[in-house]
């Protein structure tokens, strides 16, 4: 990079910091610590906010366009109204969601309960399906609220984002019968097949026994119960989506029947076009 670019980067990144603290200052916002140069807490003066701005950033420096800033303080005015609510579980449980991540994205803050094949469903609140609060114990007993009613309303508003799903039937080449899933919240796309629906939705379309493959968390696919020769054709196409993926999720193909959930195959990234099965 030459001088003259790395000394305008400089200014912009700059330019936008000083934006972003004037549009703070008008909503009657401030910073109250700053972790690094993308990570900031914000405070409104009854709660507070962590947000990393990193993305906004990328895309200021790139527009130089003011609108990125708005969309920022936009989000975080969501996000405080959202914190409001979470003060009673009255109030703040139609924004619970169930989260299907991996073990090692989880911590011990999270409420979460094992899945299968190193997964976990973990409990999140979001204010516009897009941005991702994680739940923790401390709300629960503020709350005075199990984690079992926790997962249970989270479960039941999963299932309004499937009602929601538009579910389309496809065709492979052999004739293998596929579900795709198109939902309004692509973040929770995935994490569909954690609500006690989607047996449901499934059944009438493919039967009781199913496979599913899920390389990331926008990204959800059903196949009818194909034989181990097929399942290994797949494993290109699976890893190719998962280390493609800014949210990456899994290579196992999971088999779903009637009474349980198990791997029907596991992909290793290291050994393309092989499945343990």
């Amino acid at each position: 990079m030459k001088l003259a670019e790395k000394i305008s980067e400089i200014f912009c990144r700059d330019k936008f910091e000083a934006g972003f603290k004037n549009a703070l200052k008008r909503q009657n916002y401030h910073i109250t610590e700053k972790e690094s140069s993308t990570v900031y807490e914000i405070s409104n003066g009854s709660a507070v906010f962590k947000i990393d701005v990193s993305e906004a950033r990328r895309i200021y420096e790139e527009t130089r366009s003011d609108e990125e800033l708005d969309m920022l303080i936009k989000r975080l005015e969501m996000d405080f109204t959202t914190k409001g609510r979470m003060v009673s579980f009255t109030n703040g449980q139609e924004f619970l969601r169930l989260m299907l991540m991996r073990e090692k994205d989880t911590d011990n803050t999270m409420i979460s309960a094992d899945f299968v094949g190193g997964l976990k469903k973990v409990v999140v609140y979001s204010p516009d399906n897009e941005v991702i609060h994680h739940l923790d114990e401390a709300t629960l007993k503020r709350w005075g609220v199990p984690r079992e009613v926790a997962f249970s309303v989270a479960d039941r508003n999963m299932c309004k984002i499937l009602s929601n799903t538009e579910i389309s039937e496809e065709a492979l080449n052999g004739g293998i019968k596929t579900l795709d899933f198109k939902t309004p919240c692509p973040v929770f796309c995935s994490s569909l097949m954690l609500c006690n629906d989607f047996r449901s939705a499934v059944y009438e379309r493919l039967g009781a026994k199913f496979l599913v493959v899920a390389p990331s968390r926008e990204s959800l696919l059903v196949l009818q119960n194909i034989t181990n020769d097929i399942l290994e054709g797949l494993g290109t196409v699976i890893l190719e989506e998962y280390k493609k993926a800014e949210n990456p999720l899994t290579t196992d193909v999971l088999l779903f029947t009637p009474k349980e959930i198990q791997t029907a195959g596991r992909f290793s990234l290291g050994r393309e076009n092989q499945a343990d099965t």
